[in-house]
Parts: structure tokens; C-alpha cells; sequence
């Protein structure tokens, strides 16, 4: 469970624009707001070209990605098709409840943008932090008996349905660490193409903060 979510935090969706033969300052802005609203929300402003994106399927590559990640975590685990499905839309509302917020591109020596993105990480597993192994334990001990017929992978997925109970519900009322600066290269990635944006390892700097550590 906790590789399978420091995946989760770690995962960056890698995009790339078409811009014009030498991009603006609000060209690299607007690109890497777009990119984090897509990743977070869908919900983007659309006269940014990303080329990667469809009309229409703005969350698939997201939603792909966390496909992935669970079906990985169901393989290691058991995880039954109805905690998986819980565990996908925890997740999809964890990342719209993201907060950050994209300052000034600043032009860089080699003509791209360095691009200062501030976010408040959200404390999306802070419910599995102190306390949760002994809410576990008075859950069980409610009725210790049924719990121990049940099978091992029944046990796992009682207790994965508990924990993502618990998680919804913190996430009604979200905490966030305090805020941190992140900075992103928004640069020429193909010349040939004239393709401007982010690399993988760019993105995944806001991948890594998206979420807190709390809990974890």
C-alpha cells in the first residue's frame, strides 16, 4: 500500500504543446497552469494547444495512469473490483482538490522559461498517520469473530474499505501542508516538431508535492 501511493504522489502526466517559433513568458505560464489543471482537474483553458489532449478525453491520461497503479496494487494484493473502484475515485477527488498556483515565467539562458508554481500539498492519507492501526483494531474487535472466518483476502479488503472510508471523509474537510515553491523548465522539446513544454522529470517535481507526506 505505501509504494502504491508514493507511486500515486510521484505520478506526472507528460504533455507537450505547439506554440509559436519562440514562445512568450505567458505562453510557459499558461502552458504549465494547463497542464496541472488537466492532470488535476480536466477542466483547462483550451486555447492552450496541448497536442497529447483529444476534445473530450482530457482525464483519460490521468485516469489511465491511476488505472495502472491500482491494478498493480489489486495484482500484490487482491484488492476485489469494489475497492479498487473506491480507491480510483478517492484518488480522482483528491487530485481536484489540489491546491497551487502558478506564478511568472521567467526567461532562461537557453530561450525557454523557468516557471515558479506554488502548492499547498494536500494531506490526502493523513487519516492512516498515528492513530490508524488502533481504529483498525476497534473495528475488528466489534466483532472478532466474524472477522477471523473471513479469508485472508477478505480481511484485506475489509480493512481497505475501512481505510477508504476514512479517507473520504477527511477529504470532505482537506488539509494542506504549508505551501512550497516548485520550479518547472518549460523549454523547446522537439525542433523539428516545434513542440514547446515540460519534460518527465519537470513534471514530476509537481507530481512529488501535489501530495503531503502526512500519514505516510
Amino acid at each position: 500500500m505505501f509504494v502504491a501511493m508514493m507511486l500515486i504522489m510521484a505520478m506526472v502526466v507528460s504533455f507537450s504543446g505547439c506554440g509559436p517559433k519562440k514562445p512568450t513568458a505567458d505562453d510557459a505560464k499558461n502552458y504549465v497552469q494547463a497542464v496541472l489543471d488537466v492532470m488535476c482537474t480536466g477542466d483547462y483553458d483550451h486555447s492552450v494547444e496541448i497536442s497529447d489532449i483529444e476534445e473530450g478525453k482530457e482525464t483519460e491520461i490521468r485516469d489511465e495512469a491511476i488505472d495502472e497503479i491500482i491494478d498493480q496494487l489489486g495484482a500484490q494484493s487482491s484488492l476485489n473490483e469494489e475497492n479498487k473502484a473506491g480507491l480510483k475515485e478517492f484518488l480522482i477527488s483528491a487530485f481536484a482538490k489540489a491546491k497551487y498556483s502558478v506564478g511568472d515565467a521567467v526567461e532562461s539562458e537557453d530561450g525557454g522559461y523557468d516557471v515558479t508554481v506554488t502548492i499547498e500539498p494536500l494531506q490526502a492519507f493523513a487519516a492512516m498517520g498515528d492513530g490508524f492501526q488502533e481504529r483498525l483494531l476497534e473495528k475488528v474487535q466489534e466483532d472478532p469473530n466474524a472477522y477471523l472466518a473471513m479469508s485472508q483476502d477478505e480481511q484485506m479488503n475489509y480493512l481497505m474499505s475501512l481505510a477508504i472510508g476514512w479517507l473520504n471523509e477527511d477529504l470532505e474537510n482537506p488539509s494542506y501542508d504549508d505551501p512550497v515553491d516548485v520550479v518547472v523548465h518549460y523549454g523547446l522539446l522537439d525542433e523539428e516538431k516545434n513542440l514547446y513544454g515540460c519534460t518527465e522529470s519537470e513534471g514530476k517535481k509537481l507530481g512529488e508535492k501535489l501530495f503531503s507526506l502526512t500519514g505516510m
